[in-house]
């Protein structure tokens, strides 16, 4: 990370703030009651996916803020590139009602603070 993402901005919660004390039950009944009311079905991949991801925060997120989403979704491709990357990690969070791509699914799911950056605007037109 390059040192204006390693900065906390007023506002802002790190992320390791919100995962540092989560344990794997807390994380499995929020992310039960939260796709429950989204009328989406969680299966062991996904908890498995989202507990990973919650771990890499808690491994990783320790000294900064780490809410840029582009090295965590890196994370998760090489994580689970042995299934796909990618291409996998779509195909199970892209279906979440009312979200787009894996990260924010992810979030939603698990109640965890938003992530700067985790979307991608698109490849507009320079001229």
């Amino acid at each position: 990370m390059n040192n204006s993402e390693s900065v906390i901005h007023d506002g802002e919660i790190p992320i390791y703030d919100a995962v540092r004390y989560l344990t794997r039950e807390e994380v499995e009944e929020t992310v039960s009651r939260n796709a429950a009311a989204m009328n989406f079905a969680v299966n062991d991949e996904h908890m498995s996916v989202i507990h990973s991801l919650i771990e890499h925060y808690k491994q990783d997120c320790t000294s900064r803020d780490c809410l840029a989403a582009h090295e965590h979704m890196r994370f998760l491709e090489e994580t689970y590139e042995f299934k796909g990357g990618s291409k996998y990690l779509y195909m199970l969070f892209d279906a979440v009602p009312d979200t787009r791509g894996v990260l924010v699914p992810i979030h939603k799911l698990a109640s965890l603070p938003s992530l700067r950056l985790d979307t991608d605007k698109g490849f507009g037109t320079a001229f």
